[in-house]
Order: structure tokens, then sequence, then C-alpha cells
């Protein structure tokens, strides 16, 4: 539960602290999700008819949670399964892609793993295009069970993780309230309502 902090300066509120994966435990993570993607290789180029969501399905909390982890075995995480997501969705090698279009995939993809955390922990409700990376892809997205569902593009979507990174953060990770209530607010005039 977050409490009201009175510092002079402080944004009103203590933030709760993402908990880390450490070294040991990350390498073992690592290893896991390597093993995991390696195992299944015909799922790869069946990505694109299958959908981003079965990607994500086998895929457990603690490689999510590296994933989004801002250090080296974070990087590692990510770069494995970006790699695997590129080469499902664009039906070529990642070795093959240009930096761009490495970093156009990256940065939807990326907060969709945190998004799925907060799916998973019931925080959020996020409905995923079968190709998250496409122009035209579109995204249905509930803040809480109670909140409206909004259904916005890939445009839209790149926005709100540029705007309010730090409120999904504290959303999915913790449910937090007043995260819940800045995306709200964010979202409300962007979007077209679905409720």
């Amino acid at each position: 539960m977050n409490m009201p902090d009175a510092t002079p300066g402080n944004r009103g509120r203590n933030r709760q602290k993402v908990p880390r994966i450490g070294s040991k435990e990350a390498a073992q993570i690592l290893e896991q999700c390597e093993h995991l993607l390696d195992s299944s290789s015909v799922f790869v180029e069946n990505l694109r008819q299958l959908g981003f969501a079965r990607f994500l399905a086998p895929l457990d909390e603690q490689i999510l949670e590296l994933a989004v982890q801002p250090d080296s075995w974070g990087e590692r995480t990510r770069a494995r399964l970006i790699s695997y997501v590129f080469a499902g969705l664009r039906g070529s090698p990642a070795e093959s892609a240009t930096v761009e279009e490495i970093v156009q995939v990256s940065n939807v993809v990326v907060p969709c793993f945190l998004l799925e955390l907060g799916r998973r922990r019931e925080h959020i409700e996020i409905k995923f295009p079968d190709n998250p990376c496409d122009a035209g892809a579109r995204f249905e997205f509930r803040a809480a069970q109670s909140c409206t569902v909004y259904s916005i593009d890939r445009e839209q979507f790149l926005r709100l993780v540029a705007d309010a990174g730090e409120e999904l953060v504290g959303l999915c990770y913790f449910g937090d309230q007043q995260s819940r209530e800045s995306i709200e607010s964010q979202l409300a005039p962007r979007s077209t309502s679905n409720s």
C-alpha cells in the first residue's frame, strides 16, 4: 500500500520498488527461456498465423520480469525474445534486419511483456493484436475490470508507453490506483471507447 509522503519536493507518495532478479537466478531464467524458444522452432514459423498472444502464453512470469529488467540480464533476455518475435512476425531472421527495424519491433514488443505481466496479475486487461508491430494493429486495453475498454492503435499505444511508462510499471506490477487513474486520464481523450 502506498502511503503519502510529506517530504517537500516529493511527488506525493512513496514509489514501490520493482524487485530485481539476481544474477544467479537470472542466468537460470535466461537458460530456461533459451530452451523454451529453441524447442519451439515450428512455432516461430507459424507465429503470424497463431498470433502474438500465443507466443506470450508459454512464457512464465519470471521470463517476462527478466525481459523488462533494466540490466544486462534483461538486455540479453529481450534480445533473445525480440529476435524470435522478429523472425516469427516478419518471416526473416533478425540477423538480416536493419537496426531501425529491430528498434521498431522492440519499441512495441517490450512494453507488451510488461502489459502481459499486468494481465496475469489481474491488474489490467489487454487483448493483443495478432501482430502488434503491424501498422494497423489495435490493442484492446482496460486499466481495471470496472474501467472503460479502449481500442488503441499502434501509434496511440507507443505514445501511451512514452508518456506514462512509469505509471504502466506501477499499474502492471502493483495494481497502483494512482497509476491507474493517470493512465485512464491519458487514454480517455485519445481513443474510441468500446464499453
